[in-house]
Parts: structure tokens; C-alpha cells; sequence
């Protein structure tokens, strides 16, 4: 009896050891499961920080990651006028020019004579390199002359012959210029030189021996309406030293004449202005001094 009521008891002890064990597992597993859901979701939103700053880095190194992007680089103005050193810039067009030949010139050589306009137009090549211009240029000229008196300087005042002309020239000239810019952008500039070339002359120059109109008048040589053409040899202002009389049509040198077959142009100085608005184009005001007069002129060109 006794010894089933130890039975008994050490039985309920037991079982009542096994009841507070399992309360025991059952609280902490229940504490370490709440503090683990806790900490998951104390970590989430950093963790979805941290994540979205790394995708938003990508793969950069820590250097790289400091480093502030690079501004794009400045797009090149395709019209910009500005030439660069070192490279040919080369133009096309046309040049428009005014010769004037002055009076006071042809009177440095011959007495009489008149002041004259010669236009001359044609196309016109330029290449520019490193601040030198080149340009290339076909001109037609035209040396029409309507009549006026003239002799040589050393004639007495009966050798005055009147002279007219139709004559036209085409040259091939080549000007040599340095460029002075004015701005920095390259839209202005000065340019200085010279020009070389040769004029290839056609058409006619008419001369005849003249004497006044009136009877015993001594009208002015400046006053060509005043004169008359001699028809023959005939009188102090007629006379027999040469065959020039009514329309007579000067030979060329190489038929034994005096009108030239060709002649020369020589400017210096020479000075210009000159505009480029864009890439693309440029124009020029010319101003010199030639062998045949003061001339002054425009010039247009397009980029190639």
C-alpha cells in the first residue's frame, strides 16, 4: 500500500515536471518567434532603401559613384564664319570692278585725251589659307572711248589727231592678299596686296588727223565738237606725215601698228574689306591703284 502510493506520487510528479517543460518550450517559442517577425519588420524598409540606392548606383565603383556627370559637349556651329589655321577655305563667284582713267594721268605722257570708265565683270576663283588670299580671275573689259583729241607730248600744235575707240580686253589677273582680321569670329577683316595679270586686246581703235572747224578759229582741244577729221593730206593740220585720215582703223602690233595685242595689269597698292556673314559666304569691297588708273570694285564669293 505503501509503496503504491510512492508509485503514485513520483508518477504525478512526473507529469505534473512534463506539463511545466512544455508551458516552458511553448513561451519561449512563441517569444523567439514574435521577436523574429519583429526584427523582419523592422529591417524590410531598409533593406528596400538599400536596394533601390544600389540599382540606382549600378555597377560603379566607390570613385565612380562621387563623380558629378559630364555636361554634353557644345555642338559645332556648321555656318560659323570663323577659318581654322592650317586648312585651304576656298570660294567661287563673281567680281564687278570700275577702272577710271583720269585725264590728269594721260596728260603725264600726252597732251588732250579725256578721263574714261572702263567696267570690267567676270568670274572669280579665291583660296584662303593661314591668313594668305589667292584670287584667280577672268574679267571682261571694255575700253570703249568716244572721241577726243589727242598728241604726244613733244607734237607741235598742228599734230592733233582724234581718236576713238571700241575696244575690249579680257584679262587673267591673280591678286595676292594678306588678311588683317578685325574681330575675333572672323566676320571682318582687312586685306592688303597687289595684283598681277595680262589683258588680251580685241576690237578697234580709230585715229585721224583733225583740224578746226571754223575758218582761222582756234577752238579748245577739249572741245572735240569743235574739229573735224581730215579727209586727206592738205594744210598745216592735214598733212602728209602719215595716212591717218577719216576713219582710219589703227593696225595691231603684230600687223606693224601701234594698238597693242595685249597689255598688262599692275595694281598696288591694293586694300579691301571684306564681310563673311556665314561658313558659306563672303564678300569683298576692292579699292587700288593700277597702271591704267584708280579702280575700285565688289566682289561675291560661295563656299566649296
Amino acid at each position: 500500500m505503501g509503496r503504491q502510493l510512492a508509485v503514485g506520487v513520483h508518477a504525478r510528479a512526473a507529469a505534473l515536471a512534463a506539463l511545466l517543460g512544455a508551458v516552458c518550450f511553448a513561451g519561449t517559442a512563441r517569444a523567439q518567434s514574435e521577436d523574429g517577425l519583429d526584427s523582419d519588420q523592422d529591417d524590410s524598409p531598409a533593406a528596400d532603401k538599400q536596394a533601390k540606392d544600389e540599382q540606382a548606383q549600378g555597377d560603379k565603383t566607390p570613385g565612380e559613384k562621387d563623380m558629378l556627370p559630364e555636361a554634353p559637349p557644345e555642338a559645332a556651329d556648321d555656318n560659323s564664319p570663323l577659318e581654322k589655321d592650317g586648312k585651304a577655305h576656298k570660294f567661287i563667284g563673281l567680281r564687278l570692278r570700275n577702272v577710271i582713267v583720269p585725264k590728269f594721268m594721260i596728260n603725264l605722257f600726252a597732251d588732250g585725251g579725256a578721263s574714261v570708265n572702263v567696267f570690267m565683270i567676270g568670274p572669280e576663283f579665291t583660296s584662303r589659307k593661314n591668313g594668305l588670299e589667292i584670287d584667280l580671275a577672268v574679267s571682261y573689259a571694255d575700253y570703249s572711248m568716244d572721241p577726243f583729241l589727242f598728241k604726244g607730248k613733244n607734237d607741235d600744235q598742228f599734230a592733233w589727231e582724234m581718236v576713238s575707240s571700241d575696244m575690249k580686253l579680257v584679262y587673267f589677273t591673280s591678286d595676292l592678299l594678306f588678311d588683317v582680321p578685325i574681330d575675333e569670329k572672323g566676320r571682318f577683316s582687312f586685306l592688303v596686296g597687289a595684283g598681277v595679270g595680262i589683258g588680251v586686246v580685241f576690237g578697234n581703235l580709230y585715229r585721224a588727223q583733225a583740224y578746226p572747224g571754223g575758218a582761222g578759229s582756234n577752238p579748245s582741244p577739249d572741245d572735240v565738237r569743235a574739229w573735224n577729221k581730215c579727209s586727206g593730206a592738205g594744210g598745216p593740220y592735214c598733212d602728209a606725215s602719215n595716212n591717218h585720215y577719216g576713219d582710219y582703223d589703227e593696225p595691231s602690233w603684230v600687223n606693224g601698228g601701234s594698238k597693242p595685242s595685249v597689255f598688262p595689269w599692275i595694281s598696288f597698292p591694293q586694300v579691301s574689306f571684306r564681310y563673311k556673314p556665314i561658313k558659306q559666304l563672303q564678300t569683298r569691297l576692292d579699292a587700288g591703284f593700277s597702271i591704267t588708273g584708280f579702280f575700285m570694285g565688289l566682289s561675291v564669293g560661295y563656299g566649296l
